[in-house]
């Protein structure tokens, strides 16, 4: 994980409970429940922010990417938050970057993993990448301050 990276960077966060049916047997969350964490951070950051995907047929992306760095393991009874942004923005991809924390009964939030996925533009009726359109583009400027 990048040190400078800091939960004060991230606007939108969702915060998660932790169920009995994303424990392994090592009585941690299992690795393959980060996916959906990050696939509904990303779905609540776009609806919320970007009023995208409320509708099937609207904007379409794939993804391309994704790799997680964990740190800390989340256990069962633990708030799950998802910090979300959009950190980087190319013609046809982005790139949501994420930080998953835990917070215990102790109400003490911890960082649990670090995760960035790129996001790739696609029209299904060609199947293929396509330009991001300049409105959302745009919307992405704004909230995130970037290029």
């Amino acid at each position: 994980m990048n040190p400078d990276i800091s939960i004060e960077d991230f606007k939108h966060k969702i915060a998660l409970n932790v169920r009995f049916m994303d424990l392994d047997a090592l009585r941690h969350v299992n690795n393959g429940r980060y996916l959906n964490f990050l696939e509904e951070a990303r779905i609540a950051y776009s609806q919320e922010r970007l009023d995208l995907f409320n509708s099937i047929e609207e904007f379409n992306v794939v993804v391309a990417r994704i790799e997680i760095d964990f740190i800390s393991p989340i256990l069962f009874g633990e708030e799950v938050g998802v910090y979300t942004r959009i950190s980087k923005m190319g013609t046809k991809s982005f790139n949501f970057e994420s930080i998953i924390t835990a917070t215990s009964k102790s109400k003490k939030e911890r960082i649990a993993a670090h995760a960035n996925q790129t996001i790739v533009a696609f029209d299904p009726k060609i199947n293929q990448s396509i330009v991001i359109p300049e409105k959302i583009k745009e919307q992405i400027r704004v909230i995130e301050k970037i290029d």
